[in-house]
């Protein structure tokens, strides 16, 4: 949720911080800070943008080669310059991403000690107790440490100290951080996301639950939480080098991120199948899965947000092409209703971060019950990622917009190559062969071709917007079958960054309630191709015109029938093999992005949003 950004070098630290700051407010925030000194640090913050600090920083600058950086994304406390990060105590600064949970007891000890906390934070807590250490004689790094094993709740911190200015002392558990040392830029960081640091150093390490480091401008050490600092606390942690490029953190002349990701996806397609498939010969690289696949009785799959749509998608192709009883649950509540798995159960979670608590929290508990486990994700070196059994990594690339784009059509076509690996397995392992499962290249191939002539219609479907946007009950999003989470979908990008209510149907659940809503004042989104539903998808609309909704039909080229009911029409080449789900998704990502910039919204950086929710 939060954002940090660190650095201790020999170069000035200042641009540094706010450039990796900025990299890092696709993750949502409210205020902003930072502190950089050589041997007594100066904090300036601010609740709102970056650009508000930056405007401070013009009139009284900054300059050390040692600091820290902060996005807040507010819980505890009102989202203000006081609440904002980083805080001093004493002579202690630090920022904080997470929640301490036992909050309430820690303040009202600290108070009867003496100390007066002057935010509304729990951040701020952590910074008295280092303090305390501190004037009982400990050393600093030391008393980070123990004040540390102090909290209760998933967060990571970095902390600096005006009488040690040559150190950064981070510690992770639960919430995302990397560390990196980069010899062009003279020095070491730390930080809650690579994506800060990508323009300094590839080379980044992913630091796991209770790793305790020490950053210095020679390079960094990891450290157990549990131990004293000394030989046998070093942990060794392999780095991970990343495949992304500067260029893609670019916005490349497009207005937003969001709609630069939007007209990505034919390469993110692409690359995503060149990263899991061998061309030359079609087999995929899941061999992984393999042996797995030949116990699955049944498959789980948990994730939330727009990858839960993508898993229900994928219900529909495991279960129509492989033949696997599939059940998705949405990761804030899996845990919750008690679930049923075992030795048999593959366990499959999505995400694009890798860093989702709930879900991650989910993975965690499927394997305390013996699940076999498995993973979709667009992160290399992250939890997730980390602690499945399996990952099957999307090439998406760095995703920097609030809503997702590009990361889920590349986890819905990683879906349907797992329909075809586990079909294909199941198919060998009948006949008792030993052949490789391979896949049919020609489907996959054609699809960033399909996807790109959904992306050429973008100007008719940008000026259906400007006809829609008057819309005061607002839109309902109807599909039947594996349309129907692309409508849940396409309601929720018009939610997300248009902020006009929105609700996904299946189409013949309307008479059951929701037509009720429909009046002239609504408009009906549906998803309409010439399948084995369509007449009963028509019959559904025939019952919404006649209650004077708009009707914005996406359907095959040249349907006539429905170019006639709908009072707006897109046509699509649509075929019965699965690729209508990733062309439906098309003119709906961008409808809600058109939508969006006519109502004059923050479309990349949506109200109330985080992009990666690393708290539960």
């Amino acid at each position: 949720m939060c954002g940090i950004m660190g650095y201790v070098g020999k170069n000035d630290c200042v641009g540094f911080l706010i450039n990796g700051l900025k990299r890092l407010e696709y993750r949502g925030y409210d205020s902003s800070g930072v502190a950089a000194g050589n041997s007594s640090f100066t904090i300036v913050k601010s609740e709102g943008k970056i650009e508000n600090i930056e405007r401070i920083l013009e009139t009284k600058p900054l300059k050390g080669t040692i600091g820290i950086g902060h996005t807040r994304w507010a819980t505890h406390g009102k989202p203000n310059s006081v609440n904002a990060h980083p805080h001093r105590t004493g002579s202690t600064v630090l920022v904080h991403n997470g929640i301490i949970e036992n909050y309430e007891p820690l303040r009202a000890e600290l108070i009867e000690k003496g100390y007066q906390p002057v935010s509304e934070t729990d951040s701020e807590l952590f910074g008295h107790l280092v303090e305390e250490r501190l004037k009982q004689g400990h050393a600093f790094e030391e008393a980070v440490r123990t004040a540390f094993l102090r909290l209760e709740g998933s967060c990571s911190i970095v902390v600096v100290n005006d009488k040690f200015p040559d150190r950064i002392v981070a510690v992770k558990n639960g919430t995302p951080m990397v560390v990196a040392h980069s010899a062009s830029s003279g020095g070491s960081f730390v930080a809650s996301d690579a994506q800060a640091i990508i323009e300094h150093t590839r080379d980044v390490t992913f630091l796991e639950n209770e790793d305790f480091v020490v950053c210095t401008k020679e390079g960094f050490s990891v450290h157990s939480l549990k131990k004293p600092l000394g030989p046998g606390s070093v942990i060794k942690r392999d780095s991970t080098v990343l495949d992304w490029e500067l260029t893609s953190l670019d916005k490349a002349g497009y207005p937003h991120y969001m709609l630069k990701e939007i007209h990505e996806q034919p390469r993110a397609i692409l690359d995503t199948l060149d990263n899991l498939v061998e061309r030359e010969t079609a087999i995929p690289r899941m061999e992984g899965l393999r042996a797995i696949l030949q116990n699955v009785r049944k498959v789980q799959v948990v994730a939330c947000g727009t990858a839960w749509h993508a898993g229900l998608v994928g219900k529909y192709i495991l279960e129509q092409i492989a033949r696997l009883p599939v059940e998705v649950d949405l990761a804030s509540e899996y845990r919750y209703r008690e679930p049923i798995v075992g030795p048999d159960t593959l366990f499959l979670a999505i995400t694009q971060s890798g860093e989702t608590a709930d879900t991650l929290a989910a993975l965690r508990e499927a394997k305390r019950q013996g699940a076999m486990t498995a993973a979709i994700c667009n992160v290399r070196g992250s939890s997730i990622a980390r602690e499945a059994g399996f990952t099957m990594f999307t090439a998406a690339g760095p995703e920097i917009g609030v809503a997702s784009t590009k990361a889920f059509t590349t986890q819905i076509l990683v879906l349907m190559m797992l329909g075809q690996y586990a079909a294909h397995s199941k198919h060998i392992e009948e006949r008792g062969s030993i052949d490789h499962p391979k896949l049919d290249l020609h489907f996959f191939l054609k699809l960033p071709h399909l996807i790109q002539g959904a992306l050429d219609t973008e100007k008719k479907i940008a000026a259906i917007a400007k006809r829609c946007i008057d819309s005061p009950r607002g839109f309902f999003f109807l599909g039947r079958g594996r349309l129907y989470p692309i409508a849940l979908e396409g309601a929720l990008k018009m939610k997300e960054i248009s902020y006009i209510h929105a609700e996904g149907y299946p189409a013949g659940e309307m008479k059951h309630g929701p037509i009720a809503m429909v009046d002239a004042g609504m408009t009906i989104v549906v998803l309409a191709p010439r399948d084995g539903l369509f007449d009963k998808t028509i019959s559904n609309l025939q019952e919404v015109k006649a209650r004077g909704g708009r009707i914005v039909a996406v359907g095959s080229r040249g349907d006539d029938q429905l170019f006639k009911l709908a009072d707006e029409f897109l046509e699509y080449d649509f075929a019965d093999d699965f690729s209508d789900v990733l062309v439906a998704t098309i003119p709906l990502q961008l409808l809600a992005y058109h939508t969006a910039v006519l109502r004059g919204t923050d479309v990349d950086k949506p109200r109330n949003l985080a992009k990666s929710v690393t708290v539960e």
